[in-house]
């Protein structure tokens, strides 16, 4: 069977992801023929590209010991340095038979072009220069609007220009190059407890074909940048025991 994984953003809330991996990785579930990533989604799928989900595991268990555990904002972005160095060190073990998609935008003139790339046909510099522009998240410190609604405004003014920047701001659950793969069964581990497949999706694949795990714990916005020792590792173990029922 030909599966493969849909991995949306979500800043902290990928920890809740994390743990799904983790369980599948238990129950055998990772021969995967294709992957794809959105922001977080895109460092955990890494992970999975490389054979290296213990040490996905070991990030999100220990994220306090592993970091500062501050938020950096350098450039009017989340500093994501520190995940993309760990990355780095990482043992390349990936199988090229596995495609592995990422998206990102870049800004030119003040509009949006998304990119989508198959990282598996990069080298690991490339490669891992795509996932740091997917995870990049816009952050103005000095902004008084929601985010979305804040990047738009800096955005028309200039601030962003030539930046390559978080896939999510235009795409956030990348599923549509997995079917055009012609997967068996798509798993999406969204991290919205409320995720509905879009109409648009629903036309393009047979439903039965997919399969959503959504988070028990009803998440927001506000849980993007929790990346605290409590609320990641309660959202492992939260997805954890909700991959650990997964079946086929």
């Amino acid at each position: 069977m030909r599966i493969g994984l849909c991995l949306p953003g979500g800043g902290a809330k990928g920890s809740y992801q994390a743990g799904v991996i983790k369980a599948l990785n238990d129950k055998g579930i990772n021969n995967f023929a294709s992957i794809s990533g959105t922001s977080i989604g895109s460092i955990n799928g890494y992970f999975v590209f490389t054979d290296n989900v213990e040490n996905l595991e070991d990030m999100w268990i220990n994220i306090e010991e592993n970091s500062e555990n501050k938020v950096k904002i350098i450039n009017n972005t989340v500093d994501n340095s520190e995940i993309i160095n760990a990355l780095e060190k990482l043992d390349n073990k990936y199988n090229k038979d596995t495609k592995f998609f990422v998206n990102y935008v870049h800004i030119s003139n003040k509009n949006i072009e998304e990119i989508v790339t198959d990282v598996s046909n990069l080298d690991k510099k490339e490669c891992l220069n795509a996932i740091k522009y997917s995870s990049l998240l816009p952050f103005n410190p000095k902004g008084m609007l929601p985010l979305k609604e804040q990047f738009i405004k800096d955005l028309n003014e200039g601030l962003y220009e030539n930046e390559k920047l978080d896939g999510g701001l235009v795409r956030n659950t990348l599923v549509e190059p997995l079917i055009d793969e012609d997967m068996d069964k798509i798993i999406i581990i969204s991290t919205r407890h409320d995720y509905k497949l879009p109409e648009n999706i629903k036309s393009k694949i047979d439903e039965d074909k997919i399969i959503i795990v959504r988070p028990n714990s009803v998440l927001t916005s506000k849980d993007t940048l929790r990346f605290n020792k409590e609320f990641c590792e309660s959202m492992y173990k939260e997805g954890y025991e909700i991959g650990k029922l997964l079946n086929l």
